[in-house]
């Protein structure tokens, strides 16, 4: 496993938001709103929700004033598809505080903070900080910009404290910087997990992108006691003459487009494989029986199809009812727990993908090594 998990490491408490007197201050909050929206609408409220407790608290540490950024989608440059006015109107509704439509414009030049939406009286929603080029460019001259904001600095976008952009990085040189709850919850989870997690530890990783996921791979091998693959990963995995090493397990059966099962090999998988089949899942779930700790990154097939869900909801029917310790990482995965109602049988379910990723392989994360001084 990383360096990062030969200790445990916690949130300083000089960094807490319980510690803070935002009395009279200006509250300059980064948060991650990179949430679905379709015709003007959000579709998928969860990483709003898990804001919400963050900016209660600190309204409750006396803030006058808190001024919130975040990016959404990939915009080239400014583009009204990915405005957050969709996502003010949300956020005034779980915050119980009334929204204003109207932009409201400041004297700022930069696209991303050249207006806001006024949430009740001490909410402001910015634009998209991808309007403006600079955000991923970790620019000195726009964290100076968003620095006016605020007279601290509250940093609560984990999912994206792996990316070495202007909010994430830049602003902290400049403000006194503060964790918010979200970010303090996975990442003293997220150590304390990984730096000792019980055995036998089972890890499952799937999903479709195998450079992202070769070195989670690696890094769970030498800490876990099985390491199950699916999904286009494991496809991959097969068709660069990787094999089944160790305790590294791949399928051996899975889902062609027509619905029949097939067993897998290179012609298999270059005709299609979109789901693990049964003698794969009977496998699977002969192995994860006796585990104490499940982490979970990754669907085991092509979901957003529901002809090839089975493999994933059976497992995760499977998993839920387990008696272990059960984290999923991932929003394709989180999507599927959500959508079965199985949230309140895993023990954690992280926001961060590739930043829980990139915590595990050992990667640089300059936002957090700040965080952690």
């Amino acid at each position: 496993m990383a360096d990062n998990f030969k200790k445990i490491m916690r949130v300083p408490s000089h960094r807490l938001l319980a510690r803070a007197d935002f009395r009279g201050k200006r509250v300059l909050v980064r948060v991650d709103f990179n949430v679905p929206v379709k015709d003007g609408k959000v579709e998928d409220t969860r990483r709003i929700d898990a804001e919400i407790p963050t900016l209660k608290k600190i309204l409750e540490r006396g803030a006058k004033e808190i001024n919130i950024i975040c990016h959404f989608g990939r915009p080239a440059g400014v583009d009204k598809k990915f405005s957050t006015a969709p996502i003010a109107k949300i956020l005034a509704e779980k915050l119980k505080v009334k929204f204003d439509p109207k932009p409201q414009k400041t004297t700022q030049k930069s696209p991303a903070l050249k207006s806001y939406y006024q949430l009740g009286d001490k909410f402001r929603l910015f634009e998209n900080l991808r309007f403006d080029p600079r955000e991923e460019k970790n620019s000195s001259e726009f964290a100076r910009e968003l620095a006016e904001l605020g007279d601290v600095f509250v940093q609560d976008a984990f999912a994206n404290i792996h990316r070495k952009h202007t909010s994430m990085v830049k602003l902290q040189e400049i403000l006194p910087t503060y964790a918010g709850l979200l970010v303090e919850r996975e990442i003293n989870f997220l150590f304390r997990f990984l730096a000792a997690p019980e055995k036998p530890f089972v890890a499952i990783i799937g999903g479709a992108k195998i450079e992202d996921k070769l070195p989670v791979i690696e890094a769970l091998s030498k800490k876990a006691d099985a390491v199950l693959i699916g999904g286009a990963t494991a496809n991959e995995w097969i068709l660069d003459h990787h094999k089944k090493t160790g305790n590294v397990f791949l399928p051996s059966d899975g889902i062609n487009k027509l619905g029949a099962i097939v067993p897998i090999n290179e012609q298999t998988i270059k005709n299609g494989i979109f789901d693990i089949g049964p003698q794969t899942l009977l496998l699977y779930k002969s192995i994860l029986a006796t585990a104490k700790t499940i982490f979970w990154n990754g669907n085991l097939g092509m979901t957003e199809n529901k002809r090839f869900v089975h493999g994933t909801y059976e497992l995760t029917r499977y998993i839920a009812k387990l008696k272990a310790e059960k984290v999923a990482s991932g929003g394709n995965t989180a999507d599927v727990i959500d959508y079965l109602k199985l949230n309140d049988r895993f023990d954690f379910i992280s926001t961060g993908g590739s930043a829980t990723s990139d915590l595990i392989t050992g990667k640089k994360l300059p936002a957090l090594e700040m965080l952690l001084k």
